[in-house]
């Protein structure tokens, strides 16, 4: 039952990272 929202919470951290990392990309470039 644990590794439901473990898997749950990476996926979110993941797609989190990915947006910061998109949005940075971005101000760098600006």
């Amino acid at each position: 039952m644990a590794a439901s929202p473990t898997i749950c919470f990476s996926r979110s951290v993941e797609i989190h990272e990915k947006v910061i990392g998109t949005f940075t990309e971005k101000h760098m470039f600006y």
